[in-house]
């Protein structure tokens, strides 16, 4: 679990990057946001993995932020995985645009690895994650009834 300080500098990130669901994740408290915020990464690959991920890949931690409230909020359909995650890869561009001139090998560079982060989520480990979520939020709501 992450603090609110670093919470705050994703969200101000975020919205100084003019990223696509900025205003999806304000409406979470602080409290939702550093317990669901895991990293780059899903929950299921341990702390170990995330941590060294969220490391090598922190420009895109804003974009990450995102897509995590959007898999918290799983709806467990294709359509909603394929918007959480074509979001995710159009906010790692403009992440990686406002970073490095687009002439530059570490803009390049930067495009490779959102583009790798982009087919993992969008592939089975991502669908993964995206069920999970959709179980556990099927779950809580059938816990309250």
């Amino acid at each position: 679990m992450v603090d609110e300080a670093k919470i705050d500098s994703l969200v101000k990130a975020a919205v100084l990057a003019e990223l696509d669901g900025v205003e999806f994740i304000q409406d979470f408290d602080y409290a939702t946001l550093c317990r669901e915020y895991n990293g780059i990464g899903p929950e299921w690959a341990g702390e170990t993995v995330r941590g060294k991920l969220t490391e090598r890949l922190a420009l895109f931690e804003p974009a990450a932020l995102i897509h995590d409230m959007r898999n918290y909020r799983s709806d467990g359909t294709r359509f909603g995985f394929n918007y959480a995650n074509f979001e995710f890869w159009g906010n790692c561009v403009k992440l990686v645009k406002d970073a490095y001139p687009w002439w530059t090998w570490k803009h390049w560079r930067a495009r490779a690895a959102a583009r790798l982060a982009f087919d993992f989520v969008q592939g089975p480990g991502g669908w993964k994650a995206w069920q999970d979520c959709h179980e556990r939020n099927l779950a809580l709501v059938a816990s309250r009834t």
